[in-house]
Parts: structure tokens; C-alpha cells; sequence
């Protein structure tokens, strides 16, 4: 059986969660070929887990040329999210984004733009709704026990310790995240409706 060839920009923690499933749970159907990032310090501590190759960011071009991955897995900092997923497509890969897709609707337009001339796929993660509360809560709202939702009200509490922590990092300027609505809540707006569909 061909392995799926895949290739990870962006190495920040986000990136955990992909090298792990490619390179433990999936890695009988999977096969991580690259990693590239503005740091190599970040690609080096991966590559303590798991040996590949590394390119920085300039070099993602060359990366996709010498490494031909499948599938580009975007991690980046989520207003660069357009650039790797067109570029990506451009250069014949089909594309996994974490969320958000991006931050404003000129750079959605640019990447539907993309989808439209490549003919490439493009999924956008949402890795919430693998936590075991949600997924539970899913199946029984699918089941009809409850009835069928009519109205929702959703609330969230950022705490001191993880809520806090989105004002520490990259994500705290607008102009990197699209802001905590964009960043963060695109979780919760993928949750309420996946619940409810």
C-alpha cells in the first residue's frame, strides 16, 4: 500500500497533534516527508521525535518540489494560512488547514480562488470536536433523546490560565489571529453546528 506523503509549515504546538497522528497512530497508511518553518530551533525539537527533512519557510516551494507530499498540513500563524494553502494547491498538493481557515474575506476569496484554478481539496481541522464530552454530546443530541434543538444559547469561560494564554502569544495582535472572535471562537461556531446538523 502507498503511504500518503505529508509535509507540515508551521512547527509551533499545533503542529504536535498532526506529527503524532502521522508518525505513530496513522503511520502504517502515513508517511511524514517535510517540515518547514520561519524556525529551525522548532524543527529541530521535532525532528528529536521523528527524523525528516526541514526547509525554512522561504524555501516552502523547494520543499514541495524535492519532498512531493500528498498533502500540505498549514500551522502557521493564521493570517498567513492563504498564502501556504493556494501556494500549496499551485504546486499540485491537496491541502489540510487548522482553524480558522484564514482571518479576512479577501484572503478567503483568494483561497476559494485557488480551489476553483487548482481543482485541489482543501479541509480545515477542527480538533475540538474529537474531545470526548463533545463527540458525546453530539450523539445524543443525533440520537433524538433530547428532542430536536430549536434554540441555541452557547456560552464559553476563557479562564485564567488557557484564556489568558491567547493574550501572551502571536495570537494576542489582530492583524496575526483576526482576533479572539476569529481565532477562538470559530471552534465553538464549528461545534453548535455540528451538534445540531
Amino acid at each position: 500500500m502507498n503511504k500518503k506523503r505529508y509535509a507540515i509549515v508551521g512547527t509551533g504546538s499545533r503542529a504536535g497533534m498532526y506529527v503524532k497522528a502521522i508518525t505513530d497512530t496513522y503511520s502504517d497508511v502515513a508517511e511524514l516527508v517535510a517540515l518547514c518553518d520561519v524556525s529551525q530551533t522548532r524543527m529541530d525539537w521535532y525532528n528529536r521525535l521523528v527524523e525528516t527533512a526541514t526547509y525554512p519557510a522561504a524555501e516552502f516551494d523547494r520543499m514541495i518540489a524535492e519532498t512531493r507530499p500528498d498533502i500540505v498540513i498549514v500551522a502557521t500563524v493564521d493570517a498567513t494560512h492563504h498564502h501556504y494553502i493556494v501556494r500549496a494547491m499551485e504546486l499540485g498538493c491537496d491541502v489540510m488547514s487548522e482553524k480558522p481557515m484564514t482571518t479576512d474575506d479577501g484572503k478567503v476569496r483568494a483561497i476559494f480562488d485557488g480551489i476553483a484554478r487548482t481543482g485541489k481539496s482543501l479541509r480545515v481541522t477542527f480538533n475540538y470536536r474529537y474531545s470526548p464530552a463533545y463527540t458525546k454530546f453530539r450523539e445524543i443530541i443525533a440520537s433524538g433523546v433530547i428532542g430536536r434543538p430549536l434554540s441555541v444559547d452557547f456560552s464559553w469561560l476563557l479562564d485564567t490560565s488557557h484564556g489568558a494564554d491567547y493574550f501572551r502569544r502571536w495570537h494576542r495582535e489582530k492583524r496575526n489571529s483576526g482576533g479572539l472572535l476569529v481565532h477562538k471562537s470559530t471552534h465553538h461556531f464549528d461545534l453548535v453546528n455540528w451538534w445540531i446538523a
